[in-house]
């Protein structure tokens, strides 16, 4: 299984279980992971790493710098068929009604610049090749106002699975947590 990885759940393994790799084996496996292509890093998921967070995951993985680590979604041209699911599978009617056609069409050609229909097209255009997920700390509930729905919910419409960051872990078996905990360390 390959996964693509999005911007949030980059910014949540740095955060919250970097710190509490002492012995680098997480990120070694996150590396070499990129690097075989097994986790999928777009280029415009790093340019969005480089804007949030003041950098955050940029300078706690500074490989992510080299290109040989990044995947290029310049080539992502969505065909007709899926300009249709945009417009009728993606979006959000009731936000949608509120727009006339101008700004409607504002909204949707960004969302087709967006990181988010990246990830989107690149698992569509891929899904009938190999067994593709997309690792995401969004839910598919929106609140946030946007004409567009979230990328669970996308996925979901489309027949591709989507992950968050625990999930991937424990799909891959990799990360075994423990806690030691003595009386002594909890005062």
């Amino acid at each position: 299984m390959k996964v693509l990885i999005d911007t949030c759940s980059l910014i949540s393994f740095v955060r919250y279980y970097l710190p509490f790799d002492k012995e680098g084996k997480l990120l070694t496996f996150l590396e070499e992971q990129i690097l075989s292509k097994n986790i999928i890093v777009l280029d415009k998921v790093i340019t969005e790493c480089r804007r949030q967070g003041k950098g955050l995951v940029i300078n706690a993985l500074p490989f992510l710098r080299n290109a040989k680590y990044k995947t290029d979604s310049t080539t992502l041209i969505p065909r007709p068929k899926f300009y249709n699911l945009i417009d009728n599978n993606f979006v959000i009617g009731s936000e949608k009604n509120h727009l006339n056609q101008a700004e409607y069409q504002i909204e949707r050609d960004r969302f087709l610049n967006s990181t988010d229909l990246a990830l989107i097209l690149y698992a569509y255009n891929h899904k009938d090749s190999e067994t593709i997920s997309i690792v995401t700390e969004e839910t598919g509930y929106s609140n946030d106002g946007k004409v567009f729905k979230k990328i669970p919910e996308i996925c979901k419409s489309i027949d591709i699975n989507t992950m968050t960051l625990p999930e991937f872990f424990k799909s891959s078996e990799i990360l075994d947590l423990s806690v030691n905990l003595t009386a002594t360390t909890l005062f």
